[in-house]
């Protein structure tokens, strides 16, 4: 039977799991989440929580998955440091060499062999008959931002860990200062219009409405949408929050009469002054929405011709 009340085990899979115990709204007022809202969060996370023994075996298995990596699949750190990996060493294998490779972002490779008995010591555990024994090994301590991948070998253990060093504070315009205010406009670059756009706001349309900020607003920035690739698919696989892939950005915000090529491509100028083409962009711009597909295939269409150009 567990030792603990359901509410307890409740209590200790949502503190590991890293679920907030409360929260300030905007007027002041307190919010404490409940058993049931817990309860919800660990099932939506796919923690068996129906029952007090389905959540002592729940908190069991994480416990025995961390403890039996040599070191945590992912840290994540701050610039300032000091840079330090904890390490799962079976206590019997304290006295083998360890071989510690720290791959940095940029490519350089950095080889630690620490003494793993000299390591301080953060705690320990009986697990399966043995006694393992977690250390913190020190890293470089002069390690760029950025993702770092760590190996760690210990005689024929080894691991691997995703090493990502952040700012240890977001990044302030330094004609700001510490604590400056600054205003500016919330902008969807999709829903931008403008008399030469293909009914999709564009990279030309952007440093337009970036001047008409500064100049008219005297706002100090753009509050942007992310531009990554998504499918261009209404009414599903639109949103902006959801791409594809963040390595690309979405075609339909190129444009494509800036794009170097259009004026090399006689074919591509032909096509652009078709009745039937003018007539689709200016249905477009005229649209209540952003008609994605109907953007997309248009400017795929003139894409491919300037590829083609391109090419030659």
């Amino acid at each position: 039977m567990p030792s603990e009340s359901f509410e307890q085990l409740l209590d200790r899979a949502a503190a590991d799991l890293g679920i907030e115990p409360e929260y300030w709204d905007i007027w002041g007022n307190h919010h404490p989440a409940t058993s049931a809202l817990k309860q919800a969060i660990l099932c939506a996370m796919a923690v068996p929580c129906e029952t007090a023994e389905e959540l002592e075996g729940a908190l069991a298995a994480r416990l025995r998955r961390e403890w039996q990596r040599l070191a945590p699949p992912t840290l994540v750190v701050s610039e300032t440091g000091p840079h330090a990996l904890p390490v799962n060493i079976p206590a019997e294998s304290l006295g083998e060499s360890a071989e510690i490779t720290v791959r940095r972002e940029d490519g350089v490779t950095i080889m630690v062999r620490p003494n793993l008995w000299d390591l301080p010591q953060l705690g320990a555990i009986e697990m399966d008959g043995r006694t393992i024994v977690r250390k913190v090994a020190p890293l470089p301590q002069d390690l760029p931002l950025g993702y770092h991948e760590i190996t760690v070998r210990i005689s024929s253990l080894n691991s691997e860990t995703r090493y990502i060093i952040t700012p240890q504070r977001a990044w302030t315009h330094p004609h700001l200062g510490r604590g400056g205010r600054a205003g500016g406009v919330a902008v969807s670059l999709y829903g931008v219009r403008s008399a030469r756009n293909w009914g999709c706001g564009d990279f030309r349309d952007l440093p337009d409405l970036a001047d008409w900020v500064a100049d008219e607003l005297k706002a100090s920035f753009i509050g942007l949408n992310p531009l990554h690739a998504i499918h261009n698919r209404r009414p599903f696989n639109t949103s902006p929050y959801l791409p594809n892939c963040i390595f690309y950005q979405n075609f339909i915000y190129l444009d494509v009469e800036g794009v170097e090529d259009f004026a090399r491509s006689r074919r591509a100028q032909q096509l652009r002054s078709r009745r039937e083409v003018q007539s689709e962009i200016e249905a477009l711009r005229a649209a209540p929405f952003v008609e994605y597909e109907r953007v997309g295939a248009l400017k795929l269409r003139f894409l491919k011709l300037l590829f083609v150009q391109f090419l030659r």
